[in-house]
């Protein structure tokens, strides 16, 4: 299975990579908005995890525009922010607040994950 992780912070990026590489999953990763369509449209990820407040595109309308192009990939959005600051967008599956704990992040992708990969 392959994961597109995009977000703007590095560290945040690395740490999210390593953890769910952990799980023996394909991971790709982006670290803008136009990097990510591309790699979304080369790539085909399986699911897209986002951050929100990047320079460029943000996140949510990066979610939209994929969204576009192949509805049926699950995506997340994966952010610092209290989902009661930000409305959950018709584009996204699931809203998961970065933490030290990948728990929750990892239970979005395997609920969300095609079962033959």
């Amino acid at each position: 299975m392959k994961i597109l992780i995009v977000d703007d912070d590095e560290i945040n990026l690395l740490l999210t990579k390593l953890e769910l590489s952990d799980e023996l999953w394909e991971v790709i990763t982006a670290s803008n908005g136009q990097e990510a369509m591309e790699l979304f449209e080369i790539e085909k990820p399986d699911v897209v995890i986002v951050d929100v407040v990047m320079p460029g595109i943000d996140g949510i309308t990066l979610l939209k525009k994929m969204k576009q192009i192949r509805p049926e990939t699950p995506a997340a959005i994966f952010t610092g922010y209290d989902q009661k600051a930000l409305s959950l967008p018709d584009e996204a599956d699931a809203f998961v607040v970065k933490s030290s704990s990948y728990k929750e992040l990892k239970e979005f992708v395997k609920r969300y994950a095609p079962k033959n990969k």
